[in-house]
């Protein structure tokens, strides 16, 4: 085999042995600073991108905390001015429509009262006369009529009522 000749056996070695050595000495002066230098770069760089990202978060964190309160602030506000803008205008409305009634329509509201009132003596003398006179069935339907408009009547002035109550109710 030549590879183990005894003559040419020791100048192999010898230069595979220079030429590792060689090897091991370009990389070990040359190329592994280089990679350290890569490497401790990269390390800071991450170590500055955490930071970053660590400061970025907690000023997002911020920001938001931030905006909830100056949203919150700001609805509350609205909230406010509304309901006083709301009380305001009922307020207004509450005595205007009361003077508008007691200055000038209280021409209109005595004369709607006198025709009531005429409407409802003429219905109740008419009645009384001609009572006399029906017969007992038509009477008595007579008064079953009048006793359902009066019903209906009161039920009306009660569902006013109670929408004005809860207009008053709604105002406070």
């Amino acid at each position: 085999m030549p590879q183990l000749d005894k003559v040419t056996f020791l100048s192999q070695f010898f230069w595979l042995c220079f030429f590792y050595l060689g090897f091991y000495y370009v990389i070990l002066k040359f190329y592994l600073p280089k990679i350290s230098r890569i490497l401790s770069l990269r390390q800071k760089k991450m170590g500055f991108s955490n930071q970053g990202m660590i400061s970025l978060q907690q000023e997002n964190h911020q920001v938001r905390e931030d905006y909830q309160e100056l949203l919150s602030k700001a609805l509350t506000l609205s909230k406010t001015l509304f309901n006083n803008f709301f009380s305001q205008t009922t307020n207004w409305l509450s005595t205007n429509a009361t003077t508008i009634n007691k200055t000038q329509y209280q021409k209109v509201n005595t004369s709607f009262v006198q025709s009531l009132g005429e409407t409802s003596l003429s219905q109740n003398v008419l009645f009384y006369h001609a009572g006399k006179n029906l017969p007992e069935k038509l009477t008595f339907k007579i008064l079953q009529d009048n006793l359902q408009t009066f019903k209906k009547q009161q039920a009306s002035k009660k569902s006013q009522n109670l929408s004005q109550e809860t207009l008053k109710k709604t105002k406070k």
